[in-house]
């Protein structure tokens, strides 16, 4: 399973890869862990990030991430993500992703959630909603229905824009210590959460005691069983190893959602109508395929390709989102 010549390695200590290494790793990791879903402690290596690793567990198969932060590290940490100094701060390819101050961009990025939109107001029309990990309300921004909103949100200046723009009380903090009242939400929402939690079945406990009967629950994440994760690997573009630390596929989030008291109804994989489908993405598919077979070849011969080359680019099945339901009655 484990190649062992390490070209993520390799790339990362030349000055192009650097920029990967040290934007993945703000912080060193510390606490090295078990499988979060068994505990096994039993484990290959997937691939190797340098600093922590993606490892298979042999007893239930589930990939994940290990070391990670500890939990003061993460508290630090995501209590300073979105920050007033790094929200304009581009990405790899040199785009800036501000949702806060330009219109154009929020947009953009609210249409990328239009699964979980529709989802949610093909269910119900005045339901009560809660957006788990809401960030700046994207979610909320595309919903039509006259729905009771609730946000829980870590980041501070994020939870302060959400509950200004909406007029909501979102919760600055863990999951683990946020408490609602039994059976109090039609729609649960988890868009990009799953992956960053230590312990997601403890999450999920939560989120049924919060959910009414026969309620809906939506959950996305990268999926680490897609075709470009397969075959990039470390160079998949939605790797962070200090964030997203279960790495999750449509069969283990399945299984897990289904153990957890869920019934997985459909999976989806928003690609084609978000801003990613486009004609330049699908030529960086063909470049950065290339990039990547022949990289050993090329850092041999001196020449190191910018991150935005060797990056897995944005395709179909990078992303999943899963519909899920309290009881065994699923919606027509």
């Amino acid at each position: 399973m484990y190649n062992k010549y390490n070209r993520f390695g390799k790339y990362v200590s030349t000055s192009s890869g650097k920029a990967l290494y040290q934007k993945w790793y703000d912080i060193k990791p510390e606490m090295n862990r078990n499988c979060p879903l068994c505990g096994g402690d039993k484990h290959n290596v997937w691939y190797d990030l340098v600093l922590s690793k993606a490892l298979l567990c042999t007893g239930c198969g589930f990939k994940f991430i290990s070391p990670i932060l500890s939990e003061k590290q993460m508290h630090e940490y995501y209590s300073h993500q979105y920050h007033e100094t790094t929200i304009d701060k581009a990405d790899f390819e040199g785009k800036v992703h501000d949702v806060f101050s330009n219109p154009i961009e929020r947009d953009k990025k609210t249409k990328d959630r239009h699964v979980e939109i529709s989802l949610t107001d093909s269910f119900v029309k005045n339901g009560s909603v809660l957006d788990i990990g809401c960030g700046s309300g994207l979610y909320f921004e595309g919903l039509k229905g006259n729905h009771k909103i609730f946000g829980i949100e870590m980041s501070k200046l994020a939870a302060q824009y959400t509950s200004s723009k909406f007029n909501i009380n979102v919760e600055t903090m863990n999951i683990d210590n946020v408490e609602y009242e039994k059976e109090m939400f039609d729609v649960i929402n988890m868009t990009y959460l799953i992956e960053h939690l230590v312990a997601p079945a403890k999450a999920l406990n939560k989120i049924l005691y919060w959910l009414k009967k026969d309620g809906m629950l939506i959950v996305s994440s990268p999926n680490w069983g897609g075709i470009l994760s397969k075959y990039f690997k470390e160079f998949f573009r939605l790797n962070y190893p200090i964030q997203h630390i279960n790495l999750w596929d449509v069969k283990t989030l399945t299984k897990f959602l289904n153990n957890s008291g869920f019934i997985v109804k459909n999976v989806y994989y928003p690609y084609f109508k978000t801003e990613y489908f486009n004609l330049n993405e699908i030529m960086r598919l063909f470049r950065n395929s290339l990039y990547y077979l022949i990289l050993p070849l090329i850092l041999k011969i001196g020449y190191v390709p910018s991150v935005g080359k060797i990056l897995s680019p944005p395709f179909w099945g990078n992303i999943m989102v899963l519909e899920c339901y309290k009881t065994n009655v699923c919606r027509n």
